[in-house]
């Protein structure tokens, strides 16, 4: 090889051997990336692990807490009459508000309050202001097809309804014999049904009556199932026990609730198992990584050794040769 192309080629190995090096150089730092990456991943594993999540007890078994639990099922009022087949909670005068105090309500419960009040009743937000408790029993019929203010009103008031109906061909049953139809006093249990509806929304509605309410939580309810759950650990979401007129009473904080064992406050096994799966799962993908990164630089280290064992040689070329060119001088 001639002192040209020895040269030549030693200028082009010289800018590789840059160029590896600068590859060695990325990779290291990405590989440095990953360590700090993988330390955040540890932070928040263990973090995941000691988060508590807000739950209640039902048909032997901790449920994660939910809006339905606490407030109700919206325009399904009739579940109030079931409470062997839904889970509702144990003490109606318990609500969830927001960290503002402004009651939460379902998209049910603001289309009631607003087909009474008015739709301006509520800004853009998806938040409404205080209101009169008179408009209770309108809203409140509004949720409850079927039912009429002044039936609400007669309960609140703690009058009785009176209320009948025809069965045909019912013999056996007491009541004012028509003919072939028997009229079947049933006040007593309608009584006793809207009793049930005033005891489980009044506290809701009253509450909103005298503190103002908001819908603008909903969405996101409605797609993040922990988001009730995660709210009220870090205090966006609050608990409150309403009185009779709408009032919060004070020193209600989530531990009060929590001794009162009207919710609990746990670390559930099948959710350390998930976070663990999840956690070794990123982990073995930074390795992953990691491995794809060292074997990068493995590669590349063996090549720059290969480059400067060549240039090494080259270099003693070019040497030999300007060394004779000068010998051939001085002869």
């Amino acid at each position: 090889m001639g002192l040209a192309a020895s040269q030549a080629r030693f200028l082009c190995l010289t800018a590789r051997k840059a160029d590896v090096e600068l590859g060695i150089s990325l990779r290291s730092m990405d590989k440095m990336s990953l360590t700090r990456e993988m330390s955040e991943l540890s932070s928040e594993y263990y973090s995941k692990l000691q988060a508590k999540t807000i739950s209640y007890y039902h048909n032997g078994k901790y449920n994660k807490m939910n809006y339905n639990y606490l407030m109700g099922y919206g325009s399904n009022y009739t579940a109030i009459w079931n409470q062997d087949k839904q889970a509702l909670k144990d003490n109606n005068s318990m609500i969830l508000t927001d960290y503002n105090g402004r009651v939460v309500m379902s998209d049910a419960y603001s289309r009631a309050i607003t087909s009474v009040l008015g739709p301006g009743a509520m800004d853009t937000n998806g938040r409404g202001g205080t209101f009169s408790t008179t408009e209770i029993p309108k809203i409140l019929a509004a949720l409850c097809p079927g039912f009429t203010p002044e039936t609400f009103q007669q309960v609140i008031d703690e009058q009785g309804l009176t209320s009948a109906y025809d069965a045909h061909n019912v013999n056996t049953l007491t009541g004012e014999d028509t003919g072939e139809n028997v009229v079947i006093d049933n006040s007593s249990t309608t009584t006793e049904k809207v009793k049930a509806l005033i005891d489980f929304y009044y506290p809701i509605f009253s509450a909103a009556a005298a503190n103002g309410w908001t819908s603008e939580y909903n969405k996101d309810m409605a797609t993040n199932e922990d988001y009730v759950s995660d709210a009220l650990v870090t205090g966006s979401f609050q608990l409150a026990t309403v009185n009779e007129v709408g009032e919060y009473d004070e020193g209600n904080s989530l531990t009060y609730f929590i001794t009162a064992g009207l919710v609990e406050s746990r670390s559930d096994s099948d959710v350390r198992e998930e976070i663990t799966a999840w956690y070794n799962a990123e982990k073995e993908i930074i390795s992953s990584k990691e491995t794809y990164l060292d074997l990068q630089i493995d590669e590349l280290s063996t090549e720059l050794e290969a480059i400067n064992t060549e240039l090494q040689a080259i270099q003693s070329l070019i040497d030999d040769a300007v060394s004779s060119v000068f010998d051939w001088g001085s002869g």
